[in-house]
């Protein structure tokens, strides 16, 4: 079971791509799917602005170690969450894999509320904000696998999650965790590309010790 080793922290920087309209294009005309073992419509093909890498190891503030270019791995993809019509989807609450990568979004929507965001949860019973490790099973007395269990069936209950931290949607921003946090879209917005929620994924593999963000 992979431990967590990485540091807590939300950032969020607004203007982000220089030519952001560009990046759109680029989503709107990209071919989408649903794999069978995860919800979310994501493009087929990755998209990297020229420079991207760079970019985002220095506004993070952190030494990038894993760059992948496979649209399996979500690094550059494009994902579009709507709220209706036949692609509606409830946005369930989750952690990305690894759990030690840093996850990036970038809002490419112009015309989504604020309230068509990200929020970071915490489960109200087990008080995880995290991905469960074996630590936190001894905690809780109970099995590893039967904490993931029920984190999955309580995914898309809001009821049964306290609401931690809310970025609000806003056009060309991007917004960045720990991939291991619990987190989803606020809500999703629409029921197609030119009145949804379009926005692009990185996940990227870091190297924590070298984190600016965090006083050593």
């Amino acid at each position: 079971m992979e431990q967590r080793a990485y540091h807590r922290f939300l950032l969020v920087k607004d203007h982000f791509y220089t030519d952001p309209n560009r990046v759109v294009l680029a989503a709107q005309q990209a071919e989408y799917y649903e794999p069978q073992e995860v919800t979310g419509f994501r493009s087929t093909t990755v998209y990297h602005e020229p420079g991207i890498k760079q970019k985002l190891e220095k506004t993070l503030g952190i030494k990038i170690t894993r760059w992948d270019t496979d649209p399996i791995a979500e690094n550059g993809v494009f994902y579009h969450g709507f709220s209706k019509g036949n692609k509606k989807e409830v946005p369930g609450v989750h952690s990305d894999f690894p759990i030690n990568d840093i996850t990036v979004l970038i809002y490419l929507s112009k015309h989504v509320p604020l309230e068509c965001g990200t929020s970071l949860w915490m489960h109200k019973k087990f008080e995880l904000i995290d991905q469960p490790t074996a630590s936190d099973a001894r905690r809780l007395k109970m099995k590893l696998s039967d904490i993931k269990n029920q984190l999955e069936v309580d995914s898309k209950q809001r009821s049964k999650w306290i609401e931690v931290d809310r970025v609000g949607h806003v056009f060309n921003r991007m917004v960045a965790y720990p991939s291991g946090a619990f987190h989803s879209a606020t809500n999703h917005f629409g029921s197609n590309m030119k009145n949804g929620r379009i926005y692009q994924t990185y996940r990227i593999g870091v190297d924590w010790d070298s984190f600016k963000l965090i006083k050593k």
